[in-house]
């Protein structure tokens, strides 16, 4: 077979007229079949120096094919070539007398290229006719090549890679017990000879098989969408062992090769699967160890010195507040400045609670490390999450301040390996290539992580909600008008459209978290009117993209919330009813109340008091202003009724099995309020939880509590009741302060109380205490504070009868 057209050779002069020939062929679109005298002058033997180009075997061409013709999933010809790379290889399979390796490799491509077809969900749609019976072939081909590489022993790795595949393509299709006895069987198998790459991949494998679930449908949501196995992560006790027993073989041969790179892969994989699994008891020394592997740092101490005192703070107690069930002035003002610490970043010194340590010698700054970057990331999110999830929002925020400077320094999103590839070096082996979570999740999610932790909606722009709006902007940045995707992902070329899929769900997911998240501090700021809109966003959000069922038990209990605030008592506890019931609770009083999750305890302990706050409104009236009296140690509120103390009970149990903060806080506050005659009994109920609320950085909560503790003391300590009070109303104050205003230079006629520069806050509280302060100044005969007070309470009444009439006229 002579070539017709060759390539100029280096150094060889070209003939014009054959330049000019072919741009004429180009311009009038000669076929291919032209005659050879068109396209060429006549050409002259060869020299016997001139070089002289052999044909390829047929077999070396076509298993060259997929790798020639390999495009990635965002590719517009994608389909087309996979098309021709399996035609490709069907043709090598046909040629007669095959050598097993050349046959071996032709089947091993053939599963590679028929699992990208499959994952693509190409097979499902019927709008391809040659993915017909595709799945069939592959499984024949696993079958067939790992045959072949039993019977040759040269082909060893090959019969590694095929089991991984067979492994990979069980998986797939949910029959987990086959994949992962075929992983165990294979890791049973290695011996010293065989290369780590291989063996770490294998472990790897199985430890992702245990820790994931296959995906449910290829089409489950009729748009083509391909649910991925890290959306569904394992709960089951049997399998999260035999997960975390997998990683510390794992760590074992790691270090027994020296490979420390992988021992860092393991100890944040391990941090993973603890996160994942809620096993929060083990998340803290592995969380310790993973940070002390990348040389991460801090400090969680809480910062209270001797006698339980801050620095700067001076403690104010008399003798009736000197026992230890006492709420005293000091706990009060405990982190009274979080509001302050939570807006501005942490003063940085050498012995700073956010200091990192200094990196050894031969380590290699995160910024140029990208397997490093990666991981840093990685663990500062969990990290984050589990000190979020403790309440503990001191040793939170030195994290994410961390996470913050990485993520500006474009270590993680930026460069060549801004596909989510990166090497796990294994000198003097080749490395592994790893496939974390893609830089555009990573950066979105950053976000969320943020709006999560920052708890307090005090301020003028609490930075809760300016995350959320950061992050709900940029997530739409990547989608055209029409919700499609405008900027294209930069994924690995062997990917299939089911990982671009999974990438696009991620980001519709966090930005409907993002939308809750905004929605939850427009309900602690009392802004209603954009509460609701957030809300209807979201609905209309994950309604379309298909996922409502997910996110339904969440923003019905947003919606609960928002009715609660407003005063729509009846439609508040209807939606508290069906958001327990969305997320799996039971009827009032029944066992396995550790089934349903966050949603259902909360939702309960929601109920719970809106129903006690009705019984007290109701039984007001009735009630005289003597102090309450000591009574038998198991009596309740005199006005609840058993239904009533029966789902607070229920609430109690739930939030206390929960350790996801402000649960404790709220099971703490409502036994405080199923016991008002137990003075000391619920003094340390309160104490307790108010020092939880201080904790988590949550001054929504806190500022509850304060109010009900100055509620016990308006009738024993006026003066320390109404240091209470002053705190819980300046919170209130600050839940709904808008921005600064320009200054007129013009005159203009003043509003009341300033009310045109400073938003209402939360009237309510606000009234609540303005009532109480009201009481306190008529008892001590204070004329002046009284006209005075009495003119701010119809100021914040009629903010909340306004609020309340408008949602009646809605």
């Amino acid at each position: 077979m002579d070539d017709r057209n060759p390539r100029p050779q280096k150094r060889l002069r070209t003939d014009p007229n054959l330049v000019e020939i072919q741009a004429e062929r180009s311009d009038s679109h000669i076929p291919l079949g032209s005659p050879p005298s068109v396209l060429i002058p006549p050409a002259e033997p060869p020299s016997p120096t001139s070089p002289c180009l052999k044909p390829l075997p047929p077999h070396v061409l076509l298993l060259a094919l997929p790798a020639l013709l390999l495009h990635p999933p965002t590719h517009e010809k994608y389909p087309l070539s996979l098309f021709l790379s399996l035609r490709a290889l069907r043709l090598c399979l046909q040629l007669p007398a095959l050598a097993p390796d050349v046959e071996c490799h032709a089947w091993t491509a053939f599963v590679e290229v028929g699992m990208r077809v499959i994952k693509s969900g190409f097979c499902k749609t019927g709008q391809h006719d040659w993915t017909i019976g595709l799945e069939e072939e592959v499984e024949k081909a696993i079958g067939k090549g790992l045959l072949l590489a039993q019977k040759h022993p040269v082909l060893r790795h090959l019969r590694h890679h095929l089991s991984l595949l067979s492994a990979h393509f069980a998986f797939y299709k949910s029959n987990t017990r086959f994949a992962r006895a075929v992983l165990r069987r294979l890791i049973s198998t290695f011996v010293p000879s065989d290369p780590p790459t291989i063996v770490y991949a294998a472990h790897l494998a199985l430890v992702t098989q245990l820790t994931s679930s296959p995906p449910a449908s290829q089409h489950s949501h009729g748009n083509g969408t391909n649910e991925s196995i890290y959306l569904h992560p394992h709960t089951n006790p049997p399998e999260v062992q035999a997960s975390l027993t997998a990683l510390t073989n794992l760590s074992a041969i790691a270090a027994q090769n020296q490979h420390f790179s992988m021992v860092k892969l393991v100890a944040v994989l391990r941090l993973r699967v603890l996160v994942a699994a809620e096993m929060w008891d083990m998340v803290g020394d592995a969380l310790q160890a993973a940070e002390k592997l990348l040389l991460l740092a801090f400090d969680d101490s809480d910062g209270v010195k001797e006698g339980g005192q801050e620095s700067g703070v001076k403690r104010e107690g008399s003798e009736f507040l000197s026992r230890s069930y006492s709420i005293t002035s000091q706990e009060v003002h405990d982190s009274a400045a979080s509001q302050f610490r939570s807006q501005t970043p942490p003063h940085t010194e050498p012995d700073d609670k956010a200091r990192t340590t200094q990196p050894h010698a031969d380590a290699k700054d995160p910024q140029d490390d990208p397997l490093t970057a990666a991981l840093s990331v990685h663990t500062l999110m969990l990290g984050i999450i589990y000190h979020t999830h403790g309440g503990r929002a001191r040793a939170a925020e030195p994290r994410l301040a961390a996470l913050h400077s990485l993520m500006d320094s474009g270590a993680p999103v930026g460069g060549v390996h801004s596909d989510g590839l990166v090497e796990v070096p294994l000198s003097p082996h080749p490395p592994i290539h790893l496939r974390v979570s893609h830089p555009r999740v990573i950066f979105l999610l950053t976000f969320l992580i943020s709006a999560v932790a920052k708890r307090d909606p005090v301020g003028r722009r609490p930075k809760k909600k300016v995350f959320a709006e950061s992050g709900i902007v940029s997530c739409r940045e990547g989608r055209d008008e029409d919700g499609g995707r405008a900027v294209e992902i930069n994924v690995p070329p062997w990917s299939s459209h089911g990982d671009v899929e999974t990438i696009d769900q991620t980001t519709l997911r966090i930005e409907a978290d993002l939308l809750c998240e905004l929605a939850a501090v427009s309900i602690q700021r009392c802004d209603f009117d954009a509460a609701g809109k957030h809300l209807d966003t979201v609905v209309a959000h994950t309604r379309t993209h298909g996922f409502f069922s997910e996110y339904a038990p969440r923003v019905t209990l947003h919606y609960a919330h928002l009715a609660h605030a407003i005063g729509d008592t009846d439609r508040a506890g209807t939606c508290y009813r069906v958001a327990a019931y969305l997320d799996g609770a039971g009827p009032v009083g029944t066992a396995g109340t550790n089934t349903s999750g966050f949603v259902a305890a909360a939702a309960r302990a929601g109920e719970a008091l809106l129903r006690i706050g009705l019984a007290a409104k109701q039984a007001a009236p009735s009630t005289t202003s003597d102090p309450p009296t000591v009574t038998d140690e198991q009596s309740h509120a005199p006005y609840l009724d058993e239904s009533t103390v029966a789902l607070a009970e229920d609430a109690i149990a739930r939030c206390s099995a929960c350790t996801s903060a402000p649960l404790p806080a709220l099971a703490e506050l409502l036994s405080a309020a199923l016991s008002p005659s137990q003075i000391i009994r619920s003094k340390s109920l309160l104490k307790h939880a108010l020092a939880l609320s201080g904790s988590a950085g949550d001054n929504h909560m806190r500022a509850l509590v304060l109010a009900v503790v100055g509620a016990q003391y308006v009738h024993t300590a006026p003066e320390h009741a109404m240091e209470v009070l002053a705190v819980c109303e300046t919170l209130g104050a600050g839940m709904g302060a808008s921005e600064k205003k320009p200054v007129s230079t013009e005159a203009e006629p003043r509003t009341e109380k300033g009310a045109s520069i400073c938003g209402m806050g939360n009237a309510a509280l606000r009234l609540w205490v303005g009532e109480r302060f009201l009481e306190l100044f008529k008892r001590t005969g204070k004329e002046k504070r009284v006209q005075k007070q009495e003119e701010f309470n119809a100021l914040y009444r009629s903010a909340v009868d306004a609020v309340r009439t408008v949602t009646d006229v809605s």
